[in-house]
């Protein structure tokens, strides 16, 4: 095993939102404004937590969810999901086809989003 030049064994941890107070909070989002656009509602985590996660080193969703808890709420990642997808697109400079669930075996944008809908069949009242 050989040692890194560059090991921090005191990194900080990513500021957690939902445990910030009011002031702190404050000073944070001053700072940092990408720290107060909340992107999961259930949990409380912001866009600025999940940014600083993929500088981190997270590329995957799960690699967001093992870091923020972003879309481990109530709603399992329903609301956040498709905006997370989307900020690690934008961070990893990558197609969003390119992001994946886990790994290169999990793909969660299969195709392009068609153009035309399915429209309902018609539905006829017959008189008795």
């Amino acid at each position: 095993m050989t040692s890194k030049s560059d090991f921090n064994p005191c990194r900080k941890a990513i500021p957690k939102v939902r445990e910030l107070g009011d002031d702190a909070l404050n000073a944070l989002i001053a700072r940092e404004p990408d720290y107060g656009r909340v992107v999961c509602r259930c949990e409380k985590v912001t866009e600025g937590e999940i940014s600083e996660a993929i500088r981190r080193g997270a590329i995957t969703l799960d690699g967001i969810k093992f870091r923020t808890r972003a879309g481990m709420g109530r709603c399992q990642g329903n609301f956040c999901g498709a905006k997370t997808i989307a900020i690690l697109s934008r961070e990893l400079d990558q197609p969003l086809r390119g992001i994946t669930k886990k790994g290169d075996h999990s793909p969660l944008v299969n195709g392009e989003r068609s153009s035309t809908r399915r429209t309902p069949p018609s539905t006829t009242i017959r008189d008795s």
